[in-house]
């Protein structure tokens, strides 16, 4: 296998390790996964901007004490390149304490390859119509 493939698909697993650490409402496993940089940003659905790990730390550990969700992806799209995987994703967003129908998300996420591992550097959430 070359190289350059796996090396995307240390990406994905990234992303995977995101969706777990989630469904686990584990702030802490969320927040092992991004970036070591204060740049980094997360745009919440519901139009929430949140910036620097503090921020999307607070935001995020909000967000899991007051609505814990698992997320299904629907609908994935891939854009690479050497050193910036972006994931454009069409997202079921199931409340964990709910039969009720799923959120339609569609999320874009940024990774970069940082010390020989990927990580977030920026999320962009936003709710599809129905």
């Amino acid at each position: 296998m070359p190289r350059f493939a796996r090396l995307f698909e240390a990406a994905a697993d990234t992303l995977n390790a995101y969706y777990q650490a989630v469904a686990d409402n584990s702030i802490d496993s969320v927040m092992s996964l991004w970036i070591d940089e204060e740049f980094a940003t997360c745009i919440c659905a519901d139009g929430i901007h949140l910036h620097g790990l503090e921020s999307i730390r607070a935001g995020l550990g909000k967000q899991f004490e007051t609505q814990p969700v698992t997320i299904e992806p629907l609908d994935i799209r891939v854009y690479d390149s050497l050193g910036t995987v972006v994931y454009a994703i069409a997202e079921a967003h199931q409340p964990t304490q709910s039969t009720s129908t799923p959120r339609m998300i569609y999320t874009t996420y940024v990774m970069v390859h940082e010390r020989g591992e990927w990580r977030i550097a920026h999320i962009h959430a936003s709710e599809m119509p129905l």
